[in-house]
């Protein structure tokens, strides 16, 4: 009797424990708050709760409770801070500097009517002042509550002359009004004066401005707040010319000097990318094309984060859009402000508003350019894909190919423009010479895009390629651009897939090849020591001397023809038309 008694009062003790013993909830995301219930998320569950007072949408909360009640609720205070870069599990916040994530973060987006949702990483926007950010007790950032946010800035990448670097070795710059000189995390406040100059450059590990002769040094990132900044130290454009900026540039250490970015409103940003995109000659409808395709490009590689290990969206070359390489005037700047706003959308979200210089009388499909190495791709089926030649069955074969991009007379809707058919003699010698060095890169920088075979057999060792005996076109879409080729030399073969790659492999210029080739378009003077091929879309012919290539467009051919789209600005399309050629099913709606 004596044992079940101790017994009962021991199942008791722990049944009581369990009633009454306290249990904890961190990071708890309150959803909606009533009058007598709540409902929470916690990590990626929803609980209802009977909290003590009413909270807002978005509120982050730890409480303690038992089997009757919540006894303890800790409000949390979020840092609202921007992110300004992230790698792996690191974020470099604006003030509190770099901090890691714990291994499992919640993210959760809160909207414009307060309701909150699950969400992911892809959500983190960086330069935005859009984020509560809550760290747990390690000093880890556990959860994310990601607001409403505008897309009227841009952060952009400024790059050497030529474009050769985004790593800076020194920065000189003077402004042509009066500034502000800040660090937000050192609490710096400088107003520099119209005409000052400055020199940045990095020394032991710091940041160190010479303002005047006047030495300051930073540990962190330094901005500049001017609308009208000189920037001596780069030269752009034909003819040459030293750029200027509006807005903030902001200074940080690189792994190779200094990285430049300059923040700047979306428009601004625009009224240097146009006239640096597309010949103000063609027309304030193909501007207004233009305006629209590259605001909506700039956006899609925003919400992409495509560069946010770097801290800006774009950079300023051909590898998102050309920004500032040519001053603006009055008509592209016309064509900016008369389409503010517009951007093309499509099931609702904005596009990947890709555009090239001119087609070979065809658009392709992005699949067929951009491809990972195993042949996947995003599903991207708004640009217009097929030929733009009237009462033109495209090509079945190779030698039906050729016989097309050799044809001068056929009629395009860009076919004015000088690149719409060319060609390029190689002797042997030369291409040998430019494929064992272009090769190399591509095999050191993309190795999964080749393929090399000898005696048969796959090898991960490039060797030294001899006797150039053939040239063959692997794979081709059915709309004439290559997607794989392959170079066949006496002691290996060659295979390269992907349009880069392919364009790239083929170099002209003399450096690489030996001797200068020019590439002889059918309109105007020809190309002379360019280094890249013009396009994907061509043909190969060979001959006693060595190679001639056939091709026709110049750029990827997936979108908006910039001739094209000129073309029919003059005779008479307005933008809504022009752009409907390019993209199918798209709408153009207004953002802000």
């Amino acid at each position: 009797m004596k044992k079940f008694i101790l017994l009962t009062l021991f199942l008791i003790t722990i049944l009581l424990s369990i009633i009454f013993m306290p249990r904890s909830k961190e990071h708890a995301v309150v959803m909606m708050s009533g009058e007598v219930y709540s409902q929470v998320y916690n990590e990626d569950k929803i609980y209802t709760v009977k909290l003590p007072e009413k909270y807002s949408p978005g509120t982050v909360i730890n409480y303690k409770y038992n089997f009757f009640k919540i006894f303890k609720v800790e409000v949390l205070t979020p840092l609202k801070e921007r992110v300004m870069k992230v790698e792996d599990n690191r974020y470099d916040l604006e003030l509190s500097g770099e901090l890691l994530s714990h291994k499992a973060v919640n993210y959760y987006t809160l909207n414009d009517q307060n309701n909150i949702s699950l969400s992911d990483d892809k959500k983190i926007l960086i330069g935005k002042n859009n984020l509560n950010i809550y760290l747990n007790k390690q000093n880890e950032i556990k959860t994310f509550v990601v607001k409403p946010y505008n897309y009227s800035n841009m952060r952009v990448g400024l790059s050497t002359t030529g474009f050769n670097s985004l790593d800076h070795e020194e920065i000189i710059l003077t402004c042509l009004e009066d500034g502000t000189l800040f660090n937000l995390r050192e609490n710096f406040n400088e107003i520099i004066p119209q005409g000052t100059m400055i020199k940045i450059y990095t020394e032991n590990g710091k940041i160190v401005l010479n303002i005047n002769n006047a030495i300051k040094t930073f540990s962190e990132r330094t901005y500049l707040n001017c609308n009208n900044i000189r920037i001596d130290s780069i030269s752009r454009g034909i003819p040459e010319f030293t750029p200027n900026y509006s807005g903030v540039l902001e200074f940080t250490k690189s792994n190779n000097g200094l990285s430049l970015i300059n923040e700047v409103n979306m428009e601004e940003y625009l009224y240097k990318v146009v006239p640096s995109e597309m010949p103000s000659s063609g027309g304030i409808e193909s501007l207004k094309c233009q305006a629209i395709a590259a605001r909506t490009y700039a956006l899609s590689d925003m919400i992409q984060n495509r560069f946010s290990h770097l801290g800006f969206y774009v950079d300023d070359s051909t590898q998102s859009q050309v920004y500032n390489n040519m001053k603006s005037n009055l008509i592209t700047n016309e064509a900016v402000y008369s389409t503010k706003g517009l951007i093309i959308t499509y099931e609702d979200k904005p596009i990947d508003a890709k555009y090239y210089s001119s087609s070979a009388g065809v658009g392709t499909t992005y699949q067929t350019v951009w491809f990972n190495a195993d042949g996947s791709s995003e599903d991207k089926n708004y640009y217009y894909k097929g030929t733009y030649i009237k009462n033109n069955s495209l090509p079945k074969n190779e030698k039906e190919w050729l016989t097309f991009y050799k044809d001068k007379t056929l009629k395009s809707l860009d076919s004015t423009s000088p690149y719409f058919r060319w060609h390029a003699d190689f002797s042997k010698k030369a291409l040998e010479n430019s494929l064992n060095k272009s090769i190399k890169i591509i095999h050191d920088r993309r190795p999964n895009f080749i393929q090399i075979l000898q005696s048969g057999k796959q090898s991960n060792t490039l060797p030294q390629l001899v006797d150039l005996t053939n040239i063959e076109v692997v794979k081709r879409s059915e709309f004439g651009n290559i997607i794989e080729i392959s170079f066949q030399f006496a002691n290996a073969t060659i295979n390269v897939k992907g349009d880069y790659n392919i364009r790239s492999a083929i170099r002209c210029n003399k450096d690489f090849s030996g001797e200068i080739i020019p590439i002889i378009r059918h309109i105007k003077e020809p190309l002379i020591n360019n280094n890249f091929l013009p396009s994907s879309f061509f043909s190969i012919e060979k001959n006693a001397e060595g190679y001639r290539i056939y091709g026709g467009g110049y750029g990827h051919g997936v979108g908006m023809s910039q001739y094209g789209a000129m073309e029919l600005s003059q005779k008479g399309l307005k933008y809504e038309e022009i752009l409907n050629t390019f993209y199918k099913d798209v709408t153009i709606e207004k953002i802000y």
